[in-house]
């Protein structure tokens, strides 16, 4: 498309808010995309992505190219969530939630034995939050 006017081109990412929390502006972008055609034909593919792209993490040395890496990877994984019709934001919400619930009770416990983090092991820490976990 073009605008007649100043016959400059238009985006398909032109009425997507900028300042949009960037999980969100992934998610709409790709659905932007798909909608064109520019997407993959079978989840099983967007699954391989995911792990090509945590590979890529893995690899990754430099700071700058670990940051480049981490976002790859979390754009795949917004990719994925949008081909198994989850809200990627709704999801994180949740597992935001789960996890400060549980770590909250890992404190409580801690409290309860009159021990601080900085007294615990990670290996006591783990067994706790395995316990908690499986609650």
């Amino acid at each position: 498309r073009r605008n007649q006017k100043t016959n400059s081109h238009f985006s398909n990412f032109d009425d997507i808010p900028i300042n949009l929390p960037a999980l969100m502006r992934s998610f709409k972008i790709q659905k932007i995309v798909s909608r064109v055609g520019f997407d993959w034909p079978k989840t099983k593919q967007v699954y391989e992505k995911v792990l090509e792209e945590l590979k890529e993490v893995r690899l990754a040395k430099t700071k700058d190219n670990i940051e480049e890496e981490i976002g790859d990877l979390l754009f795949s994984v917004v990719n994925l969530a949008r081909h198994l019709e989850t809200d990627p934001e709704g999801a994180l919400r949740r597992a935001n939630s789960k996890f400060e619930k549980r770590f909250k009770n890992l404190e409580t416990e801690l409290f309860n034995q009159g021990k601080n983090f900085s007294e615990s092991s990670i290996e006591e820490l783990e067994r706790v939050w395995s316990i908690i976990k499986n609650r």
